[in-house]
């Protein structure tokens, strides 16, 4: 079993103050299928881990066709990027509600 390194911010890059905690965001989500590997994974800071999965919600809520305006660059990206996966899984329909 390899070593999945979270150590920085795939979200957002660099942050100031530095985040007190980093943790392993499954990109295609674990509700939705995805496995704790190193192709399934991104370092995200807290704040961006919740950003990413309201993202993830709102493509959802949606569809196919919607386009991300809110969140940077990268979280759009990671979102749209399990997004894709969830379609890709049949399993959309798992995506949770992320209380917005």
């Amino acid at each position: 079993m390899s070593i999945i390194r979270v150590s920085q911010c795939a979200g957002a890059g660099i942050h100031h103050p530095r985040p007190l905690r980093y943790v392993a965001h499954h990109i295609l989500p674990q509700v939705c299928g995805g496995k704790t590997e190193p192709g399934n994974i991104a370092s995200l800071c807290d704040s961006c881990h919740y950003s990413v999965h309201a993202l993830l919600w709102i493509l959802k809520q949606g569809g196919a066709g919607f386009k991300l305006t809110t969140g940077t660059r990268q979280q759009r990206a990671l979102a749209q990027q399990g997004y894709a996966a969830a379609v890709a899984a049949g399993t959309v329909d798992h995506i949770p509600d992320e209380g917005l």
